[in-house]
């Protein structure tokens, strides 16, 4: 079976991005804390607040280019260049970023900026990185051929001395943000993204090939820069054949609501071969921590008291 899509880039693609014509904008993205980019196979996305800031197609058979988009759904008066060269996006990205400002105002979308901090925190914070263990390998990944969707892609790499050295036995953890009590329901709700989770996981094949892909990912990202303390590294990392964890994430859970544990008791848990986890925080921040990590039937026990 081959998978519809990859996430690692072409070397030549990686290297443009690292040392060629688009290095400018890849530096942009490291000098500025509110960016963040993802590959995207035969594209990388700059993302600002979660939103696509600037879309970056590679070169193909059609166009010998690398093509940069900017969605006019954000330019509210119409006055940006929906297709800047490299000088003019990173000239204009303060411009591009008001427009994005301006309609996220008006359409807010904040379960995929809650996202990008997520990701800030646990890959481009520091001592705090460093120290967190897990690293989000990709955002917003959705599988073409069952529909299966993770918000975040993650590998788990314990942060202690012995386990960090050791880059032969991260783990896989797909990662689901619920931003408010209202997000837990409906087409999306929690009971569907399980029964997605588990036909994606039960195909060992495509398992498999997605894992293969993600180490690729993950060393690209690291080359890159992109993940803080790794920035040049070219890790063979490997995943271990064990089953994914699939961790939840209530941002913002309403203590007074019974919403989330109304529907988690209406699961059935042992349907699901995978460890279910919920993350707390640590404390009000951001990073994810394997100690703060709570089996899915212990979470519902508390929500219960």
């Amino acid at each position: 079976m081959e998978t519809k899509k990859h996430r690692r880039i072409s070397g030549e693609f990686r290297d443009e991005l690292k040392f060629g014509k688009l290095k400018t904008l890849l530096d942009c993205v490291l000098e500025d804390d509110s960016l963040c980019l993802e590959l995207r196979g035969k594209a990388v996305n700059i993302y600002y607040r979660g939103g696509s800031l600037f879309k970056i197609n590679d070169k193909n058979d059609k166009n010998d280019k690398y093509n940069i988009t900017f969605d006019t759904r954000y330019d509210k008066d119409k006055k940006l260049n929906p297709n800047p060269d490299v000088e003019e996006a990173v000239k204009s990205i303060p411009f591009y970023k008001q427009a994005m400002d301006k309609w996220f105002h008006e359409h807010p979308k904040y379960e995929r900026e809650f996202q990008q901090i997520i990701l800030r925190e646990n890959n481009n914070s520091g001592k705090i990185s460093r120290a967190t263990d897990y690293y989000i390998v990709d955002i917003e990944y959705q599988d073409t051929e069952n529909s299966s969707r993770f918000d975040m892609v993650a590998f788990k790499w314990p942060s202690n001395g012995a386990a960090r050295k050791n880059t032969n036995a991260l783990s896989l953890a797909l990662i689901e943000v619920k931003y408010g009590d209202n997000a837990v329901g409906g087409n999306a709700g929690i009971k569907k993204h399980l029964d997605d989770l588990k036909s994606f996981i039960d195909d060992k094949e495509k398992l498999k090939e997605f894992k293969e892909d993600m180490e690729q990912v993950f060393k690209q990202k690291c080359k890159l820069g992109l993940m803080d303390g790794l920035q040049g590294h070219q890790f063979e990392v490997s995943l271990s054949d064990d089953e994914p964890e699939v961790i939840f994430i209530f941002a913002n859970h309403d203590p007074e609501s019974k919403k989330i544990n109304n529907i988690l008791s209406d699961i059935n848990i042992s349907d699901y071969p995978f460890k279910i986890l919920a993350a707390q925080s640590s404390f009000m921040g951001y990073g994810l921590y394997m100690d703060n990590m709570i089996e899915i039937k212990d979470f519902i026990n508390m929500l219960s008291k």
